[in-house]
């Protein structure tokens, strides 16, 4: 049986041995963990800044929006990529609209359509397929509503709009099919579509 002497000199050697690796590892974990913390930290306080820019630039809007324009763009071009300046440019599109300024609306849409995921892409395409056949953009509509078919749950929308763009081009058999593929689309349900639908000719 080794004696007590022999059990600290094996421990030492063996500390000699693995004791730096140890060492570093616990530095390393350590520096990872505090690290972690901090940029957790830093991303939380960039989000809340982004916030409160946000809600500054929606209460400009709404006292003045031509004036506001300028910096509501500002925060869109450095945020668009983040949710909040998504939803700054939705505001500043609104305005655009209420100002008969479709032109900037729809491209306020397609920068959001581009650069969101999910549902967010899909309201972004959808309304700028409606500004796009506002203006008689039919090609343009067309484009964001096949990026708006893509995104889940926003399908039978797309077929509908598809099919007002495609009868205001005068393609009414195109649009015959675009409305009955929304009807056919189980989850959307549009008492509108069948409408639609029913109103161009059987035979056209």
């Amino acid at each position: 049986m080794e004696t007590e002497e022999q059990q600290v000199e094996q421990i030492k050697a063996w500390w000699a041995e693995h004791g730096r690796g140890i060492i570093a590892g616990l530095v390393i974990g350590f520096a990872l963990f505090y690290g972690w913390q901090y940029y957790d930290n830093s991303v939380r306080a960039g989000q809340e800044a982004q916030a409160e820019q946000y809600a500054a630039i929606i209460a400009e809007l709404e006292q003045d929006a031509e004036a506001a324009s300028g910096s509501a763009q500002t925060f869109i071009a450095e945020n668009g990529d983040a949710i909040m300046g998504q939803l700054a440019a939705f505001e500043l599109a609104r305005a655009a609209i209420q100002n008969d300024d479709l032109a900037q609306a729809a491209s306020l849409y397609q920068g959001v359509r581009e650069q969101a995921e999910g549902s967010v892409k899909g309201v972004a395409a959808v309304r700028e397929a409606r500004v796009r056949l506002a203006q008689q953009d039919f090609s343009g509509a067309l484009d964001a509503l096949t990026v708006a078919s893509t995104v889940a749950g926003f399908e039978g929308m797309s077929h509908e709009l598809r099919g007002d763009v495609l009868q205001a081009q005068g393609d009414l058999a195109g649009a015959r099919s675009a409305y009955q593929a929304a009807i056919d689309t189980v989850e959307y349900q549009s008492q509108l579509a069948e409408i639609k639908l029913k109103s161009i000719p059987a035979d056209s």
